[in-house]
C-alpha cells in the first residue's frame, strides 16, 4: 500500500508503503458462509495481506512498528481493536464518519470542542466505556509527548458527563480537528497502571469490532467482538498475514491465498484483474508525491538545483512507471480534488518540462559541466542520494526513471535503500539527502496539505526528530511561519483563502519539495468470498483494509 507515504491508506505511516508477503506464509480460507447480514450470523474468515519486516506481539497503538501496522492502522489512529472518536474519510474529502463520538460542535471562537459520545459501548473485557476513558487517553498523550504521534495539542480535556467530552484550546483550533479525533482511545482501568512508552499490550482490550484471538510470527487472527456497540461484523474473524514485500503480497492476492489487501500491483490489469472476474483494484487519489529534499544538505539546499530539477524532469514518465498521473498544478495540490483552493493567479498554471531552461538555471547559478557529464560547483559534483525502503517497489520503479532523467540534466542520483522500520526515523531526524513520499496521512484540505509539508513552525534541527513527521525537509521562512500562525485566527472563508493564496505563492517561489505525481491509496480485493467493498461508483470509504469497510462486508 503505497501510503508512505498511508498512510496511507496503509498500515504504516508512509504513503509509499507497499504491503508485501513472506513467501510460504499460511492463510485461512473461508471457514464457511452463513447467511451474512448485520446480525453477524454464519462463520466466515477473511484473509488480509499486510506488510511487516518483523512481526512481534506488540499492540500498543502509541508505539511505532507494532503488530497494529499489519492491520493498516497508521500510528496515532484507531482501528479494528482500538477505535477513534471519528473516522476520517480521505476518499470523500471532508465527509467525517461519527464513531465513538456521534456528534461534535465548536464554540467560543473555535477554542472549545464538545463531543457527545455513544452510550452502551463496552471494552472487550466487559467494562463500560465512558468519557473518562477519552479524557484519560488524551491526558496520557499530553503527559507523555513520545506517544503523541498525531501531534495533538489542547489546553484542557474534561469529561463533563459519562457521554460528553470537552476540549479547550489556547487558540482557534478547528483546522487541527482531523489529528485530534483520530487518536486511538484506550481504557483508563487498564492503562492507568502502565508506562505507555514501553508497554507491549500483548493482549489488547479495545472497543472495536474485533479482538485478538491467536498470534504467531507470521500471522494473527482477530475474532469478532460479539458484544460490539454497533451492529456486528458479518465475518466472524479476520486473519492478517505478514509479508515482507509487495511482490509476495501480490502473489498471495493473485493466487487467492489472500482476499483483501492494500498494495501497489505492477501492471494490475494483466497481473491481477485479468486473472479472475472477482478481482478488483482501485487507488483513489489521495495526495501528491515527489522528490523530498533535505534542505540542510547541499546540493538540494540550493534553490537553483531544485528549480532545475523541477524544470527538467518529465513528470509523465516518472508517474507512468507505476501508472500514477503526473502532478499538474504548480501549487502541488492534488487536482482536480483541490481545485477550489487554488489561488486565481495559479488556476491554470501547470508544470511543463523545459530542459533548456533547466540547464540555463544551473549555469546562471554558477555551475559548470564537468568532464564526467555532471554539473559541479566549488570542486563538488552535483550528487545526492534518495532513501526509501527496498520493499517499496513502486517507489523503486519511479526512482529508476528519475535516476536516468537527472543524469541527462547533469545530476547524479544515488539509490540508498533501507527498511520499512527505519525509513521514518531517518527522515524524521534528517538523516537523508532526499526521499520520496511523505510519512503523514492524506490531508483533508489544502491548508493541512501545506501544514504537513512546509510549516516552519514544525521545524526541528538535524538530529532532533520531528514528532509528527511534518516538514521533514526542514523548510524555514519567516513569512510562512507567521502565515501558518495566522490561519487559525481567520474568521471568514475569504480571509482563510487569502492566507492560503500567499502560502501557495511561497511554495512556488521556494519549492521546498518537488511535486512530481499524484498518488492513490491502494486497495485490492476479491468478491469471491465477500461483497460490499467501496468502488469508484460507490466511494463511501477507502478500499484498503479498515474497520469501516469490514463492518459493511457480507459473505458472498
Amino acid at each position: 500500500m503505497s501510503t508512505w507515504h498511508a498512510p496511507t491508506a496503509s498500515g504504516t505511516t508512509r504513503r509509499g508503503v507497499i504491503l508485501g508477503t513472506l513467501a510460504g506464509a499460511g492463510t485461512l480460507a473461508l471457514a464457511g458462509c452463513g447467511t451474512g447480514g448485520s446480525s453477524g450470523s454464519g462463520d466466515a474468515t477473511l484473509t488480509i495481506a499486510g506488510q511487516s519486516d518483523n512481526l512481534t506481539r506488540v499492540f500498543n497503538p502509541f508505539l511505532p512498528n507494532t503488530a497494529q501496522g499489519l492491520t493498516y492502522v497508521s500510528q496515532g489512529q484507531g482501528g479494528f481493536i482500538y477505535e477513534p472518536l471519528v473516522q476520517v474519510n480521505t476518499v470523500d474529502i471532508g465527509k467525517y464518519l461519527p464513531w465513538l463520538a456521534k456528534t461534535w460542535q465548536w464554540s467560543n471562537g473555535n477554542k472549545t470542542l464538545t463531543l457527545d459520545l455513544v452510550s452502551g459501548a463496552k471494552w472487550t473485557d466487559g467494562k463500560p466505556f465512558s468519557a473518562d476513558d477519552v479524557a484519560f487517553t488524551y491526558s496520557l498523550m499530553k503527559k507523555y509527548p513520545a506517544i503523541n504521534l498525531a501531534g495533538v495539542e489542547f489546553d484542557t480535556v474534561t469529561a463533563s458527563s459519562p457521554t460528553q467530552i470537552v476540549f479547550t484550546f489556547a487558540e482557534p483550533s478547528e483546522q487541527n480537528f482531523t489529528g485530534l479525533v483520530s487518536a486511538p482511545i484506550v481504557s483508563k482501568h487498564l492503562w492507568s497502571g502502565v508506562d505507555p512508552t514501553t508497554y507491549k499490550d500483548e493482549n489488547p482490550v479495545g472497543t472495536g469490532p474485533f479482538k485478538l484471538s491467536t498470534f504467531s510470527p507470521q500471522s494473527f487472527l482477530l475474532e469478532r467482538n460479539e458484544d460490539y456497540w454497533q451492529p456486528k461484523a458479518a465475518f466472524t474473524s479476520l486473519r492478517f498475514v505478514a509479508y515482507a514485500d509487495n511482490e509476495g503480497m501480490t502473489n498471495a492476492l493473485v493466487g487467492g491465498q489472500a482476499d483483501w489487501g492494500g498494495t501497489y500491483i505492477a501492471d494490475a490489469q494483466k497481473t491481477y484483474l485479468n486473472r479472475n472476474k472477482h478481482y478488483n483494484y482501485w487507488a483513489p487519489l489521495a495526495g501528491t508525491d515527489g522528490l523530498i529534499p533535505n534542505l540542510e544538505r547541499w546540493p538540494l539546499s540550493d534553490i537553483a538545483v531544485r528549480r532545475a530539477i523541477s524544470l527538467g524532469i518529465n513528470r509523465t514518465q516518472v508517474g507512468a512507471a507505476t501508472a500514477a498521473p503526473p502532478c499538474t498544478s504548480v501549487t502541488g495540490l492534488p487536482m482536480p480534488a483541490y481545485a477550489a483552493y487554488v489561488s486565481p493567479q495559479y488556476a491554470n498554471v501547470n508544470f511543463s518540462q523545459d530542459t533548456a531552461k533547466a540547464h540555463q538555471t544551473m549555469t546562471e547559478a554558477g555551475y559548470t559541466m564537468g568532464s564526467d557529464g555532471y554539473y559541479q560547483k566549488g570542486g563538488k559534483r552535483v550528487e545526492f542520494s534518495i532513501s526509501f525502503p527496498s520493499a517499496y517497489t513502486d517507489i523503486a520503479a519511479r526512482v529508476q526513471v528519475l535516476v536516468s532523467q537527472l543524469k541527462d540534466l547533469g545530476m547524479k542520483l544515488d539509490i540508498d535503500t533501507t527498511t520499512v522500520n527505519d525509513i521514518n526515523n531517518l527522515t524524521a531526524t534528517g538523516d537523508f539527502d532526499s526521499t520520496m513520499g511523505y510519512p503523514v496521512s492524506p490531508a483533508p484540505d489544502a491548508f493541512s496539505f501545506y501544514q504537513n509539508t512546509m510549516d516552519p513552525n514544525t521545524y526541528y534541527p538535524i538530529g532532533k526528530a520531528t514528532p509528527t513527521y511534518q516538514n521533514i525537509e526542514r523548510f524555514q521562512n519567516d513569512e510562512a511561519k507567521e502565515l501558518f500562525q495566522q490561519y487559525p485566527n481567520a474568521t471568514t472563508d475569504s480571509q482563510r483563502q487569502q492566507i492560503l493564496n500567499r502560502i501557495e505563492e511561497i511554495f512556488i517561489e521556494n519549492l521546498p519539495w518537488i511535486p512530481i505525481f499524484y498518488w492513490g491509496s491502494y486497495g485490492d480485493w476479491s468478491t469471491a468470498k465477500a461483497s460490499g467493498f467501496p468502488t469508484p461508483s460507490n466511494p463511501y470509504f477507502g478500499p484498503w483494509p479498515n474497520p469501516v469497510v469490514a463492518l459493511k462486508l457480507l459473505p458472498a
